[in-house]
């Protein structure tokens, strides 16, 4: 089995998250404006809310616009971090997928900088003694055969 993956989004949890993390920015740039021109309102006083509006929005352009071209690095980055937990998920429900077809996998191994790596510790555990109880779940150490062509015996 290869130790890296080739796709980056594996899972909808990564999609949820990208749509939360947008609807997050969102409100926060909504209050952030509001909260500014509030401000503007309490320092001035009433006068043409339009225009006050608007040269709030104008003086703190540069800082609204190094957000927006933020916003996609910060995405990304929170993609590549939800992949270090999505993507162990993925590989243990593939095995128990696998299991569940009553096809032999081989113990779960992570990658380097994964999270649960307790986990698989524990569900390789779990593996061996289902073998030790007689459940043919694991594939031999010197067998050659990809784990989805590999049926027990």
């Amino acid at each position: 089995m290869r130790e890296d993956r080739q796709k980056l989004w594996v899972d909808r949890f990564q999609t949820r998250l990208f749509i939360r993390i947008g609807v997050y920015l969102l409100i926060y740039l909504f209050c952030l404006g509001n909260l500014l021109f509030i401000w503007r309102l309490l320092e001035e006083g009433p006068g043409n809310p339009f225009q006050q509006y608007a040269s709030v929005m104008v003086e703190n352009a540069p800082a609204l616009v190094c957000l927006a071209l933020l916003m996609p690095v910060m995405a990304y980055d929170a993609i590549r971090f939800s992949h270090r937990l999505v993507g162990p998920l993925v590989r243990f429900r593939r095995t128990m997928e696998s299991i569940a077809n009553g096809e032999a996998v081989r113990p779960n191994k992570l990658r380097e900088g994964d999270f649960l790596n307790e986990l698989r510790d524990d569900f390789n555990k779990m593996l061996e003694a289902l073998q030790k109880q007689g459940v043919p779940v694991l594939l031999p150490h010197d067998d050659a055969e990809p784990e989805q062509a590999r049926k027990p015996a």
